[in-house]
C-alpha cells in the first residue's frame, strides 16, 4: 500500500489528523507526531520506541534519522523499497503514540 493510501486509511481513525512538520505534510495523533514522507531520503519516517528504532535498523529495514546531525532516538527512516509495509508501520506508530498518552 502506498504512503498516500495508508494516510487516507489512517485518517479515518479517531484522533488522527493531517498536519505539517518541517514544512512537510505529516500525520499526528492528538498532536503527537506519527509519520511523514521524507523526500530528501525517499523514505517514510515513523515515531516508535527507541528499542524498535534500533531493531528496525538491525533488521536492515530502517535507517537512522539524523537530519540535524543529532540522532532522533524515536524516529526511523523506512526506505521506499519497503513501501508495501508502510501501512503497518504507520499503525505501529499510532499504537506507540496511544501508549504514551
Amino acid at each position: 500500500m502506498s504512503y498516500q493510501q495508508a494516510v487516507n486509511k489512517i485518517l479515518k481513525e479517531t484522533g488522527v489528523e493531517q498536519s505539517t512538520m518541517m514544512k512537510t505534510p505529516c500525520i499526528r495523533y492528538q498532536g503527537e507526531f506519527l509519520s511523514m514522507m521524507f523526500e530528501k531520503e525517499d523514505a517514510l519516517i515513523i515515531k516508535v520506541s527507541p528499542e524498535r528504532v534500533n531493531a528496525l535498523i538491525a533488521e536492515g529495514k530502517g535507517m537512522e534519522f539524523n537530519f540535524t546531525k543529532k540522532r532522533f532516538k524515536e524516529w526511523v527512516l523506512i526506505p521506499l523499497e519497503f513501501e508495501d509495509e508502510y501501512e503497518a508501520y504507520i499503525y505501529e506508530a499510532l499504537q506507540y503514540a496511544k501508549s504514551k498518552l
